[in-house]
């Protein structure tokens, strides 16, 4: 456009080659995408068959590391279809002129010249999609009117080096041999050569990647594939249709779903949208492809729905569709499409009513898809864990077999696919639903004969089924017990062979007191035990300004004593690091805390009474190493009062383990004990 100001000169304005190489070639960096421009062009030219000659699972060049040079191979990636073809001054016209609108073009329009299809292409640019993977693309092509010698060809080269010289002039393309021949039949081909450093994906993927950027469904176009580097080896493909298994129940039809617009008006829309039946295992599945005019423009997970909405993990990973709609790329109207062809101006009136649209589509779905999603993980759990065959093996109980498996598709629906494939989480959820179900067994027969006590409905064999649940249900807990004690022995026996901080051993002591006294049980936290705390910790810091911490349970902070109610006797347990030896400085520090404990008990009867055992301090360390005659004399009054004792950390190991021996084989009897009884109640 030239502009006159005031006599003075024209505005002109220049575009420079470096502006189109940005608006077009770097967007393609993809093998299949620039081979999808390919197939569109062959589409729009009334093509019926295009055959696609490509090196599949194939690396078509290399950066050399030290050089930084690309190492180029021979390899042609040749794209061929029987359309309408081009003359010379067609290719001059139309095909060499870059970002020209052709549907805006009097002589080419929106429509295909011979077969009236809605044309693909629009912005000009696809054309140049090839130098975003190669240097240069080569075009034979033989169109126009048959003659007596047949169709005249045009043929000649691009130069991606030459076309983005920094002179903006007009660029002489060169000429192939082939130029102003003529062949028998009209067609295009396109050859590619002198790639960058770019990879083709093995067959199964190349055909995913080409088949979802294509929503044709027309009977007279057909994409083939070879693989050019095995051609007797690998059998072409076709190029069809890329389906998904979905999930039952969910798959939605969206012909009669129409996009309102605030005016009222309507914009149609065909396709399909549902969940997929697996999470997605690639990015061609993943989330709803949007076509216009049968070529991909946009895909989406979730139509722009801000986070935080109900489902939103599953939806961002099951859902999937396919959604046709024109309109989107419309020949008069506002150009709805981002200049890559991969998204849509969603903040554009068109954009803003197919989210709200899109938005609704996905709420129908999440709540037709929450039954069978359930039932499908559902499935997945009793089929990961296996659930019904150990349930029947470990409890001969038929009922008791059946609430373990009732109780797996109650817990096991709530897990994601993600967590099923995590084999320990698996097992470990199993060992839970087993412990579990014989208590579930035994609450069901309560509440039946509970509800038939009355009438003495089913007798003596309804109390006896009772008495058999119940004691499976102890057992099972005996187990599990029995389970943990052993567990919490191993992890002892290790860290005392491995170094540990001494806030490991503070952690596991607090947290398994039974190590220190079996009888000992977790049933409530003792209020006694939350007063002397209290009152102690006050008690000292007022004598001494100096804090001290006492632990009934594990917390962040690293405690000065745990305190333990065993038999009415209150235990207050001091550790060192394994290796420690216990020395004057530690029992200086150890004989304020006694005196305190001595002085703080005088002084508080009622609390006292409540430990009718009295108090000891359970020292754990490796020895004993007091230098001071004094302290020596100090510490053997307080051991023989019997408020101090002594034991090492391997002693306090050996001890441990041999107090819950009953523990190491305890399982096995208790599922023999199990067996026995479940049979015998089999059998009556």
């Amino acid at each position: 456009m030239t502009i006159f100001n005031n006599g003075i000169g024209p505005y002109q304005m220049r575009i420079s080659r470096m502006t189109v190489d940005k608006l077009g070639v770097r967007l393609y960096d993809r093998v299949s995408a620039v081979v999808a421009e390919l197939i569109a062009n062959a589409y729009d030219a009334d093509a019926e068959n295009v055959s696609v000659k490509v090196p599949l699972n194939t690396l078509l060049a290399r950066r050399n590391s030290a050089t930084h040079e690309i190492e180029e191979f021979e390899h042609v990636i040749e794209v061929k279809d029987d359309g309408h073809g081009m003359t010379p001054s067609d290719a001059n016209e139309h095909f060499l002129w870059v970002g020209k609108d052709r549907r805006k073009d009097e002589k080419l329009g929106s429509l295909s010249r011979n077969k009236n299809r809605n044309v693909m292409g629009r912005k000009g640019i696809g054309k140049l999609a090839p130098f975003g993977i190669c240097k240069i693309i080569e075009v034979i092509s033989a169109g126009g009117d048959p003659t007596e010698k047949g169709y005249i060809v045009s043929h000649f080269k691009m130069d991606y080096d030459k076309i983005l010289e920094h002179s903006d002039e007009p660029i002489e393309i060169e000429r192939g041999e082939l130029d102003r021949t003529y062949m028998d039949a009209s067609g295009t081909t396109i050859r590619l050569r002198n790639f960058l450093p770019k990879r083709v994906p093995n067959r199964e993927t190349f055909h995913r990647q080409l088949a979802v950027r294509f929503g044709i469904q027309q009977l007279d176009f057909s994409i083939q594939v070879t693989d050019s580097r095995n051609p007797n080896e690998n059998t072409p493909f076709i190029v069809g249709c890329y389906d998904i298994p979905l999930m039952e129940k969910t798959r939605i039809l969206l012909d009669d779903l129409p996009v309102e617009l605030k005016d009222g008006k309507t914009l149609p829309v065909t396709g399909w949208m549902g969940l997929a039946k697996n999470a997605y295992k690639n990015e061609e599945m993943a989330g709803v492809r949007i076509y216009a005019r049968g070529k991909i423009v946009a895909t989406t997970r979730d139509f722009e729905k801000p986070a935080g909405y109900t489902g939103e993990f599953t939806l961002r990973s099951y859902l999937v569709g396919e959604v046709h709609a024109d309109w989107i790329d419309e020949d008069d109207g506002e150009d709805l499409i981002t200049t890559d062809r991969q998204d849509i101006l969603w903040e554009s009136d068109y954009g803003r009513a197919l989210r709200k649209w899109g938005s609704d589509r996905i709420k129908a779905i999440g709540a037709a898809s929450r039954q069978p999603r359930r039932d499908r993980v559902e499935m997945l759990f009793l089929e990961a864990s296996d659930l019904d065959k150990k349930a029947h093996n470990y409890f001969a109980d038929r009922e008791v077999a059946t609430m373990a498996v009732r109780l797996g598709k109650q817990i096991g629906r709530l897990a994601s696919e993600d967590e099923l494939n995590d084999g320990e989480y698996v097992e470990s959820l199993t060992k839970v639903i087993l412990t579990v179900a014989p208590h579930m067994a035994l609450m069901e027969a309560l509440k039946e004969f509970r509800s038939r006590a009355l009438g003495l409905n089913g007798g003596i064999n309804k109390l006896l089924d009772l008495f058999s649940k119940t004691r499976i249900a102890e057992m099972a807990s005996y187990a599990q017990i029995a389970s943990e004690r052993v567990e919490v022995i191993r992890r002892l026996s290790e860290l005392i062979h491995n170094d540990p901080d001494e806030s490991d051993l503070q952690s596991i002591l607090t947290d398994a007191l039974w190590l220190i006294e079996p009888t000992w049980t977790p049933i409530t936290i003792n209020q006694s035990l939350k007063q002397f705390k209290r009152g102690f910790e006050s008690y000292y810091y007022r004598k001494f300004q100096e804090k001290v911490s006492l632990a009934i349970d594990h917390g962040r902070k690293r405690p000065d004593f745990i305190l333990a109610n065993m038999s009415q006797k209150l235990h207050i347990v001091e550790i060192k690091a394994v290796g420690h030896t216990f020395n004057n400085n530690d029992w200086d520090r150890l004989h304020n805390y006694l005196d305190a404990f001595e002085k703080f008990f005088s002084s508080r009867r009622k609390l006292e009474q409540k430990f009718e055992g009295g108090w000891v301090v359970d020292l754990i360390c490796d020895s004993v190493n007091i230098t001071d005659r004094d302290m020596v004399r100090a510490y053997d009054w307080w051991r023989n009062k019997e408020k101090i004792i002594q034991i090492s950390w391997g002693d306090f190991l050996t001890r441990a383990t041999i107090a819950n021996e009953q523990f190491l084989d305890v399982q096995d009897r208790v599922r023999d004990e199990a067996y026995r009884l479940s049979g015998e109640r089999g059998g009556s």
